[in-house]
């Protein structure tokens, strides 16, 4: 069993409503010691901006007291680019030991525990989009290279950073299933092998500060902006979504009724196809999905990737095998069936992203809600309703959705809400050049 006190130093981590990895550097000992009761934090810095700053009118103000930073033994890995180092990954409470309402991984943890009393495990796996970018010798960052998809070469020339990035997530215990060059330039995806959902929601907060460190010692910057520049595609972090049973011996979305058909084939062929969970989950993924677009695209960036003509999900459909939906059912059936849930993005919180989707499912299971005929066309042609165009807009539809709401915690909703239209709030403070070539000579 691993202990904390084997380490020189431990980096204890817990993520703020952002989906900001923040935390502290102990010793080894200290940490061990600090396994028990935790660590005390200002609970006001759960509620940063990213500009970054306080708001106005906080849940938790200077007079708050302190939330505890408790680690997670179980969640303890190695860092390989620092000597004898590991991190671990924390749950936050108050003082007195209780839940703190602002702690998105307990807030996940709520969730699975309602998924388990329900009869069912949650599994996930992501395909993580960022952008590799070099300096550009004045100051700015420019993208790695000027290749598109699959190219070969892009994952050559990159083959050292490439290797370290690997490296890193396989020390510390998550099997990184391939690395490629994306569609635009400079833009990679590493595919996560599908644990436990908490797991997975670790992995993706390592796998950021991994990526983030390893590339700056290379000498150039990794970015999980969603969009960073115009014209071009933009970074997803696509959730693969399953429910289990309890021994994690039965995929629950699984059928031997082979009722669907797919554009190109599945596997295995013949009679597999989804089963009725599945089809319920899809449905609540469906019914609330205007909602979770503000947590799995929580930034103003995040809208300018739901555009259609980019491959994003812009639709409120799914289909067999279809990129052109919210939710994908892949060809890959039978153990192996699940649902890609494709609006989440770079800039995603991960917790608070597989808390909501996950709870949105278990809202369709539980109602039996109808997804509704899936598609094989092109959504982008067809009379679907779509995903708000604005942050601003999202949030509205999170303040009310009560499922939602009642799945993170109501004060956890809030706080959010109130940081991200405060983020609206500042973008539009903000005149950006396409505003001054289109109208300044004009009128």
């Amino acid at each position: 069993m691993t202990t904390l006190s084997e380490y020189d130093d431990v980096r204890l981590i817990w993520t703020d409503l952002n989906g900001v990895a923040r935390g502290i550097t102990l010793p080894g000992e200290a940490a061990a010691h600090a396994s028990e009761e935790g660590v005390g934090f200002a609970n006001g810095v759960t509620e940063l901006t990213l500009e970054p700053g306080l708001l106005d009118n906080p849940h938790n103000g200077a007079e708050g007291g302190d939330m505890m930073a408790v680690p997670d033994v179980e969640s303890t890995m190695p860092i390989e680019w620092a000597d004898d180092t590991a991190a671990v990954f924390t749950d936050l409470t108050n003082v007195d030991g209780s839940q703190f309402d602002l702690c998105v991984r307990g807030a996940l943890g709520n969730v699975l525990e309602d998924l388990e009393s329900a009869g069912y495990r949650a599994l996930a796996g992501v395909e993580s989009e960022f952008s590799l970018l070099s300096p550009d010798g004045d100051g700015g960052w420019v993208p790695y290279n000027d290749r598109c998809s699959y190219d070969l070469d892009a994952v050559d020339e990159a083959s050292e950073i490439i290797a370290d990035w690997s490296s890193a997530m396989e020390t510390a215990g998550y099997n990184v299933l391939g690395v490629h060059q994306e569609s635009q330039p400079g833009q990679y995806e590493v595919n996560i092998e599908y644990d436990d959902a908490l797991s997975t929601a670790d992995g993706i907060m390592f796998f950021r500060h991994m990526v983030n460190s390893i590339t700056r010692r290379h000498g150039h910057k990794a970015s999980m902006m969603p969009r960073p520049y115009s014209g071009e595609d933009a970074n997803g972090l696509h959730f693969h979504l399953s429910l289990w049973d309890l021994e994690v011996s039965e995929n629950k979305f699984a059928s031997d009724t082979g009722d669907i058909r797919f554009p190109a084939g599945k596997h295995p062929a013949g009679e597999s196809g989804i089963s009725d969970d599945g089809r319920y989950f899809i449905g609540g993924l469906l019914e609330h999905m205007k909602a979770l677009t503000a947590i799995c695209a929580p930034t103003v960036n995040s809208y300018k990737r739901l555009l259609p003509g980019i491959w994003a999900p812009v639709n409120i459909a799914w289909g067999p095998d279809n990129r052109s939906t919210v939710l994908r059912l892949p060809p890959e059936l039978g153990p192996s069936t699940r649902i890609e849930h494709r609006v989440p993005d770079s800039s995603c919180n991960p917790y608070l992203g597989m808390a909501a989707s996950l709870a949105a499912g278990l809202d369709g299971i539980r109602r039996e809600i109808d997804p509704g005929e899936p598609t094989l066309k092109n959504a982008y042609d067809e009379d679907y309703e779509r995903l708000p165009r604005t942050l601003w807009t999202a949030l509205d539809h999170l303040e009310d959705d009560d499922v939602l709401r009642d799945a993170l915690g109501p004060a956890l909703v809030d706080s959010f809400v109130r940081i991200k239209r405060d983020e609206f709030n500042r973008s539009m403070d903000h005149i950006s050049e396409w505003e001054r070539e289109e109208y300044l000579d004009e009128f």
